[in-house]
């Protein structure tokens, strides 16, 4: 699973065909050797985070399309998380995250609120795992 990985370039592909349900597809390689792959159809499907062997599948809706590559032009760096734990699932196209500040989720307060509480509250309850996945720190600017 990508945790904050630098993306090193990208492509954009945007058609009309009569195969798939998106016409917006934006392809990423990032700084580790995987890639991720995000479309945009209309209606998010169920299974919308797949994961696979040195690649990361993320479907998004096409309202978001926008966002996403104008955050890869103008944003410098830029990266991708895509997390799928106990039931907890993300997938982001981010700038910098700082995981040095806040608080995780404590026993009252379960649901993390942001991208920075989810990775940290994972951390917390997969101990074991952290300490053979890729650490997770502060990406420097």
């Amino acid at each position: 699973m990508p945790i904050a990985e630098k993306i090193l370039k990208y492509s954009v592909w945007v058609a009309q065909n009569n195969y798939f349900d998106y016409y917006r597809v934006i392809r990423l390689s990032l700084e580790a050797g995987d890639s991720a792959y995000i479309a945009f159809p209309k209606v998010r499907p169920a299974d919308w985070l797949q994961f696979e062997p040195g690649a990361t599948n993320l479907y998004m809706t096409q309202d978001e399309f926008e966002d996403v590559y104008r955050m890869i032009q103008t944003e410098k760096p830029v990266f991708f998380t895509a997390l799928s734990l106990e039931g907890l699932a993300v997938g982001a196209v981010h700038t910098d995250l700082d995981l040095s500040e806040g608080q995780s989720p404590g026993e009252l307060d379960r649901r993390p609120r942001d991208l920075m509480d989810l990775i940290r509250h994972i951390r917390r309850q997969q101990p074991a795992a952290a300490d053979t996945a890729t650490p997770i720190t502060a990406v420097p600017k």
